[in-house]
């Protein structure tokens, strides 16, 4: 499984479908009906959960669930709880028993084809992806296209990943992830004046980090610009100096 910038799922793909900042927590106070209360500590618990509290947020969750115990919210929320607590058995319970609820939930089934892939259940993650890409009314369908393309890259092809990304960006050219992805498998596969191409889309719609001022310095260093490798190293050199492989770089000048 490929690591670095932009092939961590959990930590920037995964969005939770609601609304709960600060969590204000209104006690046991008497509310108009089960299925409203039962929202309101789900919203709570989201809200716990997105500042790290999570015991609280399972606290309000499990109460969800036991005001109604077929509350969509409730079950997705908890589910992406456990699969943050490192439960798994019980994230893909409460994901299931969502999406048997509410099947028609496409931010629900693209965050359980998140779950699959970090479980490496690479093509049961991709079928729930597909079911996705068929909801033309969906909003986030060129994230899930992302999505399924960086699980096809931690599964190891190159191939599905790029189609997946150019899916993507058929939908909305200016996905960083996705621009920098497609860079660095075209570099791979030493097609660099295209890896120069996306990576300039990239830098065109997000800041440079490491891994996006590292790339340049190689592409350029593959097509014999010194002159844009040496910029690409002073940026690396002035911003990132113990970056670990321009470290290496430096003391071996080996790529």
């Amino acid at each position: 499984m490929r690591r670095g910038f932009g092939a961590s799922l959990l930590a920037a793909v995964i969005v939770l479908t609601g609304c709960a900042s600060a969590p204000r927590d209104e006690g046991d106070a008497a509310v108009p009906s089960v299925t409203t209360a039962a929202d309101a500590n789900a919203a709570l618990g989201l809200g716990y959960m997105r500042q790290g509290n999570y015991a609280e947020a399972l606290r309000k969750l499990k109460k969800a669930l036991r005001q109604d115990p077929d509350s969509v919210r409730a079950h997705h929320y908890i589910a992406e709880l456990y699969n943050r607590l490192d439960e798994p058995e019980l994230a893909d319970k409460h994901f299931t028993r969502a999406l048997r609820l509410s099947p028609r939930d496409a931010a629900l089934r693209n965050n359980y084809g998140v779950f699959l892939c970090t479980q490496k259940q690479y093509a049961e993650a991709e079928k729930q992806f597909q079911v996705v890409f068929r909801d033309p009314l969906y909003e986030g369908r060129a994230e899930s296209y992302e999505n399924a393309a960086l699980c096809a890259l931690h599964a190891g092809d190159d191939e599905k990943a790029e189609g997946y990304f150019h899916a993507a960006l058929k939908l909305n050219p200016r996905l960083p992830k996705s621009l920098f992805e497609l860079a660095r498998i075209n570099y791979r596969k030493q097609r660099y004046l295209s890896a120069r191409a996306y990576l300039q889309r990239y830098e065109a719609v997000a800041p440079a980090v490491a891994e996006s001022l590292w790339l340049g310095f190689r592409i350029e260093k593959a097509k014999g610009n010194e002159e844009a490798a040496a910029e690409y190293g002073r940026r690396l050199e002035q911003s990132y100096p113990d970056f670990a492989p321009w470290r290496e770089y430096r003391k071996d000048g080996k790529l």
